[in-house]
């Protein structure tokens, strides 16, 4: 599981576009509120249309404040703007933009991000159905941002998270949580 060892406890959340990473910024975020922690969600996909307005209902939904700039499209630029007000917060959960990991231009910016942010815990949400490609998807991520942990999404499904196991053994990181429905509360912590 999760430690929260400082305030603000920085949760980044990385993935492949519709691996469901901003579903998942809600299940996070409503976990750490069920057991009595302030919690933010940052929204930096800046490359999704749509994404800001949905991480905004998403945020809405559970009644957690959400900071986005839906102008902007530099991701370290919406961080800096609202760094001072994220402090008063227990922890922060950030949304990047879903990336194709073989993107050189959306590699750079999840490197810079990562050094900016310098986040505690650094999720790979993969989706249970994703396949073969999970390795050098999971292999590239962790190069860019060093993965701390898994959460493996859409297990209501047939798909039974071999890919999840592959990320895990490339990147040496846990399997942390584990997506079992489309309700926020519909996340676990993941009990081998």
């Amino acid at each position: 599981k999760i430690e929260l060892t400082k305030k603000p406890f920085k949760i980044m959340l990385v993935g492949l576009f519709g691996s469901g990473k901003t579903t998942t910024s809600g299940k996070l975020a409503k976990f750490f509120i069920k057991r009595g922690h302030k919690v933010a969600l940052v929204g930096l996909d800046i490359h999704r249309p749509a994404a800001m307005d949905q991480i905004e209902q998403v945020a809405k939904a559970i009644k957690v404040p959400v900071f986005i700039d839906k102008k902007e499209k530099n991701a370290l630029t919406i961080w800096k703007k609202f760094k001072s007000e994220l402090i008063k917060y227990d922890v922060l959960i950030i949304d990047t933009a879903g990336r194709d990991a073989l993107s050189d231009d959306l590699i750079k910016e999840i490197e810079d991000i990562t050094k900016e942010i310098q986040p505690d815990e650094k999720l790979l949400v993969i989706s249970a159905d994703i396949g073969q490609t999970a390795q050098i998807q999971a292999e590239q991520f962790h190069k860019s941002c060093n993965i701390t942990g898994v959460v493996a999404t859409k297990m209501v499904g047939t798909a039974k998270a071999g890919s999840a196991l592959s990320a895990c053994a490339v990147t040496g990181a846990p399997i942390k949580f584990i997506g079992v429905g489309e309700r926020v509360d519909d996340l676990e912590t993941f009990n081998p």
